[in-house]
C-alpha cells in the first residue's frame, strides 16, 4: 500500500507529511488522534507472520531501554493494510543532524561527540550488547539541544528478514559508514564497527563530504591512509578523530572512553588517552632488541592477544584491547585460529609477536636449526633402512 497524506494508519494515526525514506521504510510526521500529539510514525515493510514475530520480539528487548541520547520507540503496531509493522516516536522538529554537515564548529563537534558516545556506551554495556550497525548522520537527531541515536536495537539477522521483504533495497549509502572489518569473508558485528561509523560521521560534520571517496573501509584495505582534519580543529579532536578511523578495531578507543574524553575536553580540562592507541605503537618495541631475537619472539598463548615486542604490556593486553569494552572477547572471531598466527602478516617483520596456543619460548634461530637437523637426520637414518 502507498500512503498519502491524510491516510489513518491503523484507525488512529493520521499521516501529515512526509519526512523521508530507507531501504527499509518510510517516516511521517503525523497526529496522534488519541492524544492530539504531533508523533513521528515509521513505518517498515511488509513482512511474513514469523518476520511480525521476530520484530516484535526485538521491540520487547529494546523497550526497557533509557538513555537521554536514544530516541524512544513509545509504541509498536501492525498496518492491518499489507502486513507492515510501524514504530511511533517522538516528534524532533529539527530533525536529523545530517543538515548541519559541513557547518558545525569545534565546539558544537564536541558536544555531538559527548552526547552520540553516551548513548552508544549505554547501548554496548547493554546485558546483552547491543550493537548499532548503522551509525550514521541520518540516524542521529537533534531533541531540546541534545543528539539522540535513532534505529537501534535492530539486530543483523532481522535487517536481513527486512532485506528479504523489501522490494528494493539500496545499501550503498550504508557503505561509506562500514569499517575495514565489515568487508572480511567472515564478519561479526562487533562494538568497534560502531566506533569506525561514528569517526566517519565526525569527518562529515566538519567537511560535508565522506572520507574515502564514500567507499568506507574497503578503501582502507587496500592501503588509503586515513585523511587529516583542517588545522584550525584541536590536536585532541584529531586525535580521537584519527583513532577512531584505525585500521584494526583492537586500537579504537570504547564508547564510554570517548564520552569520557570528550566530557573532560568540555570542561577545559586536559583530556587523557586511555585505550590503545596505534598513534602510541607507531615504532614496534622489538626495535632495540637484538637481530636474532627481532625474528624469533614469540610467546605462549593468553586469551588470543597480542603483544608488541618481548613487552606484552605495551601493545594487546586484556586491560586495552581484546576486553568487552571494545567487543574483542573469544567468541567474537578474535582467536589465533581465525588469522592471528605468523602466517597472517602478524609475524616478526613487522615486530609483532603472535601468541600461538603452548607454544615454547625460542629465544634464539640456532635452537630451530639444530632441532631441524636432528629430525632430518633421524628420517634420513629410517629411509636408509627402509630401503635396505
Amino acid at each position: 500500500m502507498n500512503y498519502t497524506e491524510g491516510t489513518l494508519l491503523d484507525g488512529r494515526y493520521q499521516l501529515k507529511k512526509f519526512i523521508g525514506s530507507g531501504s527499509f521504510g518510510e517516516v511521517w510526521l503525523s497526529l496522534d488522534t488519541a492524544t492530539d500529539l504531533e508523533v513521528a510514525v515509521k513505518i517498515y515493510v511488509s513482512m511474513d507472520p514469523q518476520g511480525l514475530t521476530d520484530f516484535k520480539k526485538e521491540f520487547q528487548l529494546s523497550f526497557d531501554l533509557n538513555h537521554t541520547n536514544l530516541l524512544h520507540a513509545n509504541y509498536l503496531g501492525v498496518s492491518p493494510e499489507g502486513n507492515r509493522p510501524y514504530m511511533v516516536m517522538p516528534f524532533c522538529k529539527d530533525g536529523s543532524v545530517s543538515k548541519f554537515a559541513g557547518k558545525m564548529s569545534e565546539k558544537e563537534i564536541w558536544k555531538f561527540i559527548y552526547d552520540v558516545a553516551s548513548g552508544l556506551a549505554y547501548l554496548h554495556e547493554h546485558k546483552p550488547p547491543i550493537i548499532h550497525q548503522d551509525i550514521k548522520p541520518d540516524n542521529i537527531l537533534v531533541k531540546s539541544g541534545d543528539y539522540v541515536i535513532t534505529d537501534f536495537g535492530i539486530s543483523k539477522q532481522l535487517k536481513k528478514t527486512l532485506g528479504r521483504s523489501a522490494l528494493n533495497v539500496n545499501s550503498a549509502g550504508a557503505i561509506a559508514y562500514m569499517g575495514p572489518e565489515r568487508f572480511s569473508k567472515q564478519y561479526q558485528a562487533v562494538k568497534a564497527s560502531d566506533i569506525w561509523s561514528f569517526g566517519v560521521t565526525i569527518y562529515e560534520l566538519i567537511y560535508g563530504d565522506l572520507p574515502f571517496c564514500g567507499m568506507g573501509g574497503s578503501m582502507q584495505k587496500q592501503g588509503a591512509e586515513i585523511p587529516e582534519l583542517p588545522v584550525e580543529f584541536s590536536p585532541e579532536l584529531k586525535r580521537l578523530f584519527t583513532d577512531c578511523l584505525a585500521v584494526e578495531p583492537w586500537n579504537r578507543p570504547s564508547a564510554n572512553q570517548i564520552a569520557e574524553y570528550a566530557r573532560t575536553f568540555i570542561k577545559g580540562e586536559n583530556p587523557v588517552v586511555t585505550w590503545n592507541s596505534a598513534q602510541d605503537n607507531m615504532q614496534p618495541a622489538v626495535e632495540n632488541v637484538a637481530p636474532q631475537q627481532q625474528q624469533t619472539a614469540s610467546a605462549p598463548i593468553n586469551n588470543g592477544t597480542v603483544a608488541f615486542g618481548n613487552n606484552p604490556g605495551n601493545g594487546f593486553t586484556n586491560s586495552n584491547g581484546f576486553t568487552n569494552s571494545n567487543g574483542f572477547t573469544n567468541s567474537n572471531g578474535f582467536t589465533n585460529s581465525n588469522g592471528f598466527s605468523n602466517s597472517n602478516a602478524y609475524g616478526n617483520s613487522q615486530g609483532f609477536a603472535s601468541y600461538k596456543s603452548n607454544a615454547p619460548v625460542v629465544e634464539n634461530n640456532t635452537l630451530l636449526y639444530v632441532l631441524a637437523s636432528v629430525i632430518g637426520l633421524v628420517v634420513g637414518i629410517i629411509m636408509n633402512i627402509m630401503l635396505k
